[in-house]
């Protein structure tokens, strides 16, 4: 099975534009990039004292099971250099999983659709320029 999934991208420490493309290449060998948003900056959330975002959504196929792109995401993310900080805290690189089509799921460390994407605007954002049947109001 080919799960269709929106991953959103993020950086606000060190060579962003680089995470975002080794990011991009890890997960080529996992699965293909359908589209790919712009880079948007944003302004951090939760934690306001710190630099700000560079943000991107990917529309992502895999055969990998939610689960299984977690876990793979996580390894990619240490790979890449993140390392475990304050809870919204900087960070070098973050790949959240915001949907998986026709996949609704909350466990203890995997919510989709990703429980935090409607109080964001840039994710609406780069919804809507990747889908335009996703429509922000």
């Amino acid at each position: 099975m080919i799960y269709n999934y929106y991953l959103c991208l993020g950086s606000n420490i060190g060579h962003r534009i680089l995470y975002f493309k080794n990011a991009l290449e890890k997960l080529k060998e996992y699965g293909t990039v359908i589209r790919k948003s712009g880079i948007y900056f944003t302004q951090p959330w939760g934690n306001k004292d710190q630099p700000e975002f560079y943000n991107a959504m990917l529309q992502y196929h895999s055969d990998f099971s939610p689960e299984k792109l977690l876990t793979t995401i996580k390894k990619i993310e240490y790979e890449i250099g993140r390392r475990k900080t304050d809870h919204w805290g900087p960070r070098e690189i973050d790949i959240d999983i915001i949907f998986c089509t026709g996949i609704t799921m909350q466990k203890k460390k995997l919510h989709i659709p990703h429980r935090e994407f409607s109080r964001r605007l840039f994710i609406l954002t780069l919804m809507a320029e990747l889908d335009e049947a996703y429509v922000v109001d």
